[in-house]
């Protein structure tokens, strides 16, 4: 679209209504995504570029249902939206889409309600705009299922070097039911594990509460874990020691070596890779972790402070300033 559209249709009232009120008539998608840019040059001074593009998309998705203007579902913004993230946008990128991209097309939408009121076509009062804690926070796609998670606890059992399985269930475990990076996991201390609670050292310090499971499995570990560190002249406070026989065990599993023991029983238990990504169970366990919060009726702002996750509560996200 050119920088000064140069039309004066979108500088007089009456015509700009009567212009775009056929437009909606029709759904004529062109025309829309026009009038919006001519509304956004002249109202913004860092107009949207990509905001007719999204517009665009929801017009013709509300064409393909047949809705007809002015009689607009209320949550057709939202239907439009979520449909999106599984499908694809009509007509363009196929889904399943990221849930950044489908934040965008609802920042662009944003720009619809006060277009259609300069166009002099409000949009009817019962059609909202959702806000985006609205909207789902753990896609099925991210988050690891259910039978999934049990059958790599039962594969951690089964791992073929008997040293390594304690160790790995409380990987999965303090990825899978806490929430924990690979980081904050291999940085633990033995002293942050309290009765019912994990303190979490670091930038984001904090104090989650344990799963039963969660507490399980750490009661099994920390016997073993005090014969780990008997092997050193000076036991080391990690909660995590190499298990491996030979002389660094009972020394810090390190952040790189959770990731290969990751990456080995991820190769051992069959997970594949998707699509350009390698194989990788953190970043699944970790949403498996906040579905479980959530699941259990934590709100989403204690659920992001456990878990460290920020992207599930971004105060402000998507309003102007």
């Amino acid at each position: 679209m050119a920088e000064s559209l140069g039309l004066e249709v979108w500088d007089h009232p009456e015509e700009r209504r009567r212009v775009v009120g056929e437009a909606l008539a029709r759904w004529d998608e062109a025309l829309l995504k026009e009038a919006l840019w001519a509304y956004l040059v002249r109202h913004r001074k860092k107009p949207d570029r990509v905001a007719p593009h999204y517009v665009g998309y929801f017009v013709r998705w509300l064409a393909l249902k047949g809705r007809r203007w002015p009689h607009l579902e209320a949550e057709d913004p939202k239907a439009f939206l979520l449909e999106a993230k599984e499908k694809g946008f009509p007509g363009g990128e196929r889904g399943p889409l990221s849930w950044g991209t489908v934040e965008r097309a609802r920042a662009s939408l944003r720009h619809l309600f006060p277009f259609l009121d300069w166009a002099g076509h409000p949009m009817p009062p019962h059609v909202r705009l959702p806000s985006r804690q609205e909207l789902p926070v753990v896609a099925p796609s991210r988050a690891m299922p259910e039978e999934a998670y049990q059958d790599l606890l039962e594969k951690a059992e089964a791992y073929p070097l008997a040293y390594w399985r304690p160790l790995l269930r409380v990987l999965l475990v303090l990825l899978g039911e806490v929430g924990l990076t690979v980081k904050e996991v291999a940085d633990l201390w033995k002293e942050d594990v309290r009765e019912k609670s994990l303190l979490v050292r670091g930038t984001k310090l904090r104090e989650v509460p344990l799963s039963p499971l969660a507490r399980e499995v750490l009661a099994d570990w920390l016997p073993q874990r005090a014969f780990l560190a008997s092997h050193q002249p000076l036991p080391y406070p990690h909660l995590l020691l190499k298990p491996a026989p030979g002389k660094n065990r009972g020394k810090p599993l390190g952040l790189e070596e959770a990731k290969w023991i990751l990456t080995e029983f991820a190769d051992f238990a069959g997970v594949k890779a998707e699509g350009k990504r390698r194989a990788d169970l953190a970043l699944p366990l970790r949403w498996r972790a906040i579905r479980r919060f959530l699941k259990e009726g934590h709100p989403r702002e204690k659920v992001a402070y456990w878990t460290g996750m920020k992207s599930l509560v971004v105060p402000g996200w998507g309003e102007e300033g």
